[in-house]
């Protein structure tokens, strides 16, 4: 992985606080719906991906 000239922590974090306050207020004034969040923010179930020789694994996978 390439190190990251200039990094801030702080920079981040407020960076982070900012992006959840604009979806919290999206979702309150109805502008995008949850699912439409999630899917814009990376979620989404389609995509996932699980291997594992256990029966825990293989009962999550079922689910998907």
């Amino acid at each position: 992985m390439k190190p990251v000239k200039d990094f801030s922590f702080e920079k981040r974090a407020a960076e982070k606080y900012a992006a959840r306050a604009k979806d919290e207020h999206d979702l309150r004034s109805g502008v995008v719906s949850v699912a439409e969040l999630a899917r814009l923010n990376g979620g989404g179930r389609k995509k996932i991906k699980l291997i594992g020789p256990s029966a825990r694994m293989q009962k999550l996978a079922s689910f998907y």
